[in-house]
């Protein structure tokens, strides 16, 4: 598509940050039907729960106690009567080898094996819902954090291990300061504005961040941790419902680098540069389930869209993440 092309030819300087943490294998809904089958002769169809994300119905389908019990803390529940929009099927199958996931995009069902890091099924919760709302509803989803600065969104989205949780949280700490979303939002153009919504209830943080936020240490003494030494916890309880919004309008954009040789702390990025950087980087965003042509095309549109309307800025994490965020707050203030 001619929006696709226009970026293509420019992203290769920015190839090298790559992340992928998996591939994703679309299957036919006979596949899918099989696999149902499978699943239901074993009797292994034994524990269900729908939840809302940002107004999607996700149901997840598991034999799994614990990975049931973190998707309940993780996120808002649905009534049980409300039809699902889509489906997360979680299980150990020994015939597959290692870890897996395979995606229907005919009826949404997303089947996730011999998976044993959460990180995964909630991504691929949010990916599922995330598919239908952009194709019905025009909500796109972003990898990254969001929160709000004296009234205005704020966006982090980089690839993974670059410093976005670190950054995310510290900035949440300055005063006039509040959190939207810590890893993943939706955003939809509402009267001419970039609105950007939450995603889940409670977030799911890793052991040692009470190492660089005190705050944390009392929570996570009390928290059982999973076996990724990592565990839902209510944010409520460590920072205050005050410091929770449900939604924000963006206003300014960061992504992330670390380049050694580069002395300058955040440079401002006009929207095709940003957009290059983003599909030389997957949209920052591994989990997505359907990455083809059209799909690549709604969101080029989107980000043009979106660049028009919000400040994008490119951030070098090279210095001290207090110093970082003062440079950050420069150029919001």
């Amino acid at each position: 598509m001619e929006s696709t092309s226009k970026y293509l030819k420019n992203i290769y300087g920015y190839i090298g940050v790559v992340h992928v943490a998996y591939t994703i294998d679309i299957i036919s809904t006979s596949k899918s039907d099989e696999r149902w089958k499978e699943l239901k002769k074993e009797n292994r169809l034994l524990l269900e729960r729908k939840v809302d994300i940002n107004g999607c119905c996700i149901k997840l389908i598991t034999d799994q106690l614990a990975t049931m019990s973190t998707f309940d803390e993780n996120f808002y529940h649905f009534g049980e009567r409300i039809r699902s929009h889509g489906r997360i099927l979680v299980f150990d199958n020994i015939e597959i080898n290692g870890f897996k996931v395979e995606y229907d995009p005919f009826s949404r069902t997303a089947f996730i094996w011999n998976c044993d890091y959460y990180g995964y099924v909630k991504s691929q919760a949010l990916a599922v819902a995330g598919d239908v709302l952009e194709d019905v509803h025009r909500f796109y989803s972003l990898h990254g954090a969001c929160l709000e600065y004296n009234g205005s969104g704020v966006a982090i989205v980089a690839p993974s291990g670059t410093g976005k949780t670190t950054l995310g949280y510290g900035l949440m700490r300055r005063s006039h300061t509040s959190l939207v979303s810590d890893d993943w939002f939706f955003t939809r153009f509402q009267h001419g504005e970039a609105v950007c919504m939450s995603s889940e209830k409670n977030v799911y943080i890793r052991e040692g961040i009470e190492d660089d936020f005190e705050e944390f240490k009392p929570i996570m003494e009390q928290t059982h941790l999973d076996s990724k030494h990592r565990a839902v916890i209510n944010l409520r309880n460590v920072i205050g419902a005050a410091k929770m919004h449900d939604k924000t309008t963006l206003e300014t954009f960061f992504t992330l680098k670390r380049d050694l040789s580069d002395p300058q702390l955040v440079r401002n990025m006009n929207g095709d540069e940003m957009i290059d950087y983003l599909l030389a980087n997957d949209f920052c965003n591994p989990h997505l389930l359907i990455k083809d042509e059209r799909k690549q095309d709604l969101r080029i549109k989107f980000f043009e869209k979106l660049f028009r309307k919000v400040n994008p800025y490119i951030v070098n994490t090279t210095s001290t993440p207090q110093k970082t965020i003062d440079a950050m707050l420069d150029v919001m203030d």
